[in-house]
């Protein structure tokens, strides 16, 4: 589900995204054709896209005149907003190219039209909304290293993840190997469980969980610097890109310095071998 409606974001995100967030632009947007002709590329591409969707469309235009639209409106807006992005993005010289072959890509691989628009829009909607220290502005290099990583991440098969997961697991001291299968497992399993898509913080954060929960807290900082290592390792696969990698690191040594919770039944063993 998309995310609520933030003022803090505005500068952060896709121009039309930004524009199209305020409720009386977008109704007004929609709107426009049933009186005027004449539509500038931002106003056609958001009424193309409720054109695509007629229920958000008729959610949206219900939330005229209300003081604080509904979360439901609110989401339904950001449905459309980014759909219009992303249709503009299409068209851009930087970045059309770079969605174009990741769509070719996806449907390559057998992602039908709708599912590989899905995850463009989701790239789209992460540079957005997805991190809380972002750029001041539309970071569209970053939005550029995520389609690009959509073409490595096509290609993908389980036959290729098993072999990142041994080779993985194999480029270390032998004492360490079980952690680092351990590590790669937790991220594949929480990014990659319905499919391999840009890993994402939310991804990242599950994984730290489960691994927080299977480790000793004193190894935690260990653990978490094997994440770190294996984020490396994607980077050369190409599977994530080099900005994707310093957001994600920098959320993994957060949490290095937060510690974990003690596994349960740990923290009662301690205190009996302190007494």
């Amino acid at each position: 589900m998309a995310p609520s409606i933030d003022s803090r974001y505005a500068n952060r995100m896709h121009p039309v995204i930004a524009r199209f967030l305020d409720l009386p632009a977008a109704i007004g947007a929609l709107e426009k054709l049933e009186t005027e002709t004449t539509l500038d590329s931002e106003e056609s591409a958001l009424i193309a896209a409720a054109a695509a969707n007629p229920k958000s469309r008729a959610i949206v235009l219900k939330a005229k005149g209300a003081k604080q639209p509904s979360n439901e409106a609110q989401q339904h807006l950001i449905v459309l907003a980014t759909q219009a992005a992303t249709s503009r993005i299409a068209v851009d010289p930087m970045l059309g190219p770079r969605v174009t072959n990741a769509r070719a890509a996806l449907e390559k691989e057998g992602a039908s039209t709708e599912e590989a628009e899905a995850l463009i829009a989701q790239a789209v909607l992460e540079e957005a909304f997805g991190y809380a220290e972002d750029p001041d502005e539309f970071d569209a290099a970053y939005l550029a290293e995520t389609l690009e990583s959509l073409v490595h991440l096509a290609a993908l098969t389980q036959d290729t993840i098993d072999t990142w997961l041994e080779a993985f697991a194999k480029d270390g001291a032998a004492e360490q190997r079980a952690l680092r299968l351990a590590v790669a497992e937790a991220v594949f399993e929480s990014a990659w469980s319905e499919g391999p898509q840009p890993i994402t913080p939310e991804n990242i954060d599950e994984a730290l969980e489960r691994l927080a929960d299977s480790v000793a807290a004193s190894e935690f900082e260990k653990t978490t610097a094997v994440v770190e290592q294996f984020l490396t390792f994607l980077l050369g696969h190409h599977v994530i890109g080099r900005e994707r990698l310093a957001r994600l690191t920098a959320l993994v040594k957060s949490a290095s310095l937060g510690g974990a919770e003690p596994v349960e039944g740990e923290e009662e063993e301690d205190a009996e071998s302190d007494e």
